[in-house]
Parts: C-alpha cells; structure tokens; sequence
C-alpha cells in the first residue's frame, strides 16, 4: 500500500557535504600542518543523526560513511556488500533475501526490521512487516551512490518505528556529477552480466538532471544440500535454480529549490532450498519483488541560518 506523507521542518542551512576522512590535500601530511591550518581542515557532515547536516564531530552517534570511492574502490557490488564492511555489522543469506546484525543481535524472520533504512532521508521500510531491502532488490543502483551515512544505536525519539539498531541513510547522486553520458557492463562467474547507461549534466536554464538504467542478469551456482541426498531429489544437487535477475531505473531532476526524485525496481529471484514445502531442484521456485518511489521536495533559505524544507514522498510495493 503506498505511504504518503507531507513534511515541512526548519532546518539549520546545508553546507557542503564531504564523505571519508577529513577532505584535507592528500598531498600533505596531517603532522606537518600547523594548529591555524588543522582547525580549517574541512570534517566530515553527516544528515542522518539528527535530520540536518553537522559534522560527525558534533553528532550524538556514532557514524560511519561509506563513500563512492571506496564503493568503487573495494568493488561493492550491493547494499550488503556496503554494510558487511562497516564496523560491527554482519549479513546472513538464505540465498532469497539478505538480513542484516548488528554487534551480535540478528533475530531470525524480523526482515530487518530493527534497522530504519533511509534513501535520502527518507524511510523505506514497508509497511506490512516493517522489512528493509538491502540486496539486488534494493531501490537504486549501488553506482548511483554517493555515500551512505550509518548512524549506530537507537534513534527512535527522533525517527520512530524500526530505528532500534541503527539508521542507515543512502544518500544518491546528484546531476552535476556525472555530466555526459556513461555506459558500464560487468561480467562475472555463474553465467553472470549487468548494463548500465546513464546521463547525468546541468544546463544553462538551471536545470540539473540525472536519469539512469541497469538490468542485471545471473544463473548462480551448482549447488548440493545434503539433506535432499536421494535419487528422487537429483543426489541433492541443483542447477538454475539460484538465478537472480533484475532491472531498475532512477531519474532525478532539479530546478530552483525543487528537486523531483523516482526510482524503480522489479527482480526476480529463484530459491534453490526448497522452501515452503516446494519441490527441489525446481526452476519455478521464485520470488518476485517490484518496488517504487516518487519523491517532491521544496528547500529555501529564509535568512543566514534557517532553511524551509517541504516534501511530498510516495513509495508502494507491487509485488512479494
């Protein structure tokens, strides 16, 4: 069922946002700067610890952020592969979905729903069982990431339901960024390709766009359970069955002070365990995901410190 929601919050101004270490030059070492050069070094800001930009110096968090360079840099593939690199967190698969702990607390069949995910800033957890999607199932291309903001502990006073573990904000690209047309193809084991094309500029009337699409395409491997180790179950062996495929698209649009953001996603993926009481080594076994989001926001500066943000979200999921 899709979610509405009308927000409108002051906020302090944003200032800019630089994700990693501290964005000295590299080319100089820290030790070397003196005490007037070290206080200008820019900090890290994060949005998510308390629903407006502040260095993470000042957050009452802990945080992590995962930025796009080290995305590429370490060859994150997903979501998952983003948070089983951050401190204290850890995944498990049941080769259908992805589930995320935390320092050791990971409850079976709760769909993460202890953790609140956020794409730029807003909530995605469903409404039905509270799950947050964190797999190839996920919303957005892991390329169209800027950064993604991790906020540890509790943060239910400020966000409510869900927000018990931790608050994990994907924050994605902006036009301006890319400026011209890319292309990326992958190619990797298990019969497995992803495309992706996208366009990314700002023009001189003050638009700046951002429109993309990736579909992804994988058999998975031969598998063997042992518990299915019988003539009539193939000697528990099983071939395409752990297929995963998926297509989505996101555009981004801004103009003035309104930025118009829509994502989509539709996935297919086949379980090869067995589950639910279905036949082994059976190709129909599948599950089918489809999930949507529109998203209209309005910001203007109403004097040296105070901005006004209003937004207009909407996001359903078609199909589970």
């Amino acid at each position: 069922m899709p979610a509405l929601c009308l927000l409108s919050t002051m906020t302090v101004p944003s200032i800019s946002v630089h994700a990693g270490i501290p964005s000295a030059d590299t080319s100089h070492d820290l030790k070397k700067l003196s005490i007037e050069q070290l206080m200008e070094v820019e900090v890290d800001t994060v949005y998510g610890a308390s629903k407006f930009e502040q260095k993470v110096t000042e957050a009452p968090s802990s945080v992590s952020i995962v930025t796009a360079d080290e995305i590429k840099k370490y060859g994150y593939r997903t979501l998952v592969d983003i948070l089983r690199s951050v401190r204290g967190f850890y995944i498990t698969y049941d080769r259908n979905y992805s589930y995320v702990g935390v320092r050791g607390f990971g409850r079976a069949g709760d769909f993460n729903s202890r953790i609140l995910l956020l794409l730029d800033g807003h909530r995605l957890n469903d409404n039905v069982y509270d799950g947050a999607i964190i797999g190839t199932e996920f919303i957005v291309d892991v390329d169209l990431i800027d950064r993604v903001e991790v906020i540890r502990g509790p943060g239910s006073s400020l966000y409510g339901n869900n927000a018990f573990f931790a608050v994990v904000n994907v924050i994605t690209r902006r036009g301006s960024e890319r400026n011209g047309l890319e292309l990326s193809a992958d190619a990797a084991s298990f019969d497995t390709y992803k495309g992706r094309l996208t366009y990314g500029g700002s023009f001189k009337n003050g638009i700046e766009a951002l429109v993309s699409g990736s579909i992804y395409d994988s058999n998975g491997d031969r598998l063997f359970f042992k518990e299915f180790d019988t003539p009539a179950n193939n000697h528990g062996i099983t071939d395409h069955t752990d297929y995963d495929r998926f297509q989505s698209a996101m555009a981004k649009i801004s103009y003035g002070g309104f930025t118009l953001e829509s994502s989509y996603v539709s996935r297919t993926k086949g379980f090869p365990t067995a589950s639910y009481g279905t036949a082994f080594n059976d190709s129909a076994n599948k599950t089918n995901d489809a999930w949507w989001l529109v998203d209209l926001k309005y910001e203007k500066s109403l004097g040296s410190r105070v901005d006004f943000m209003g937004w207009l979200f909407l996001c359903g999921q078609l199909s589970r």
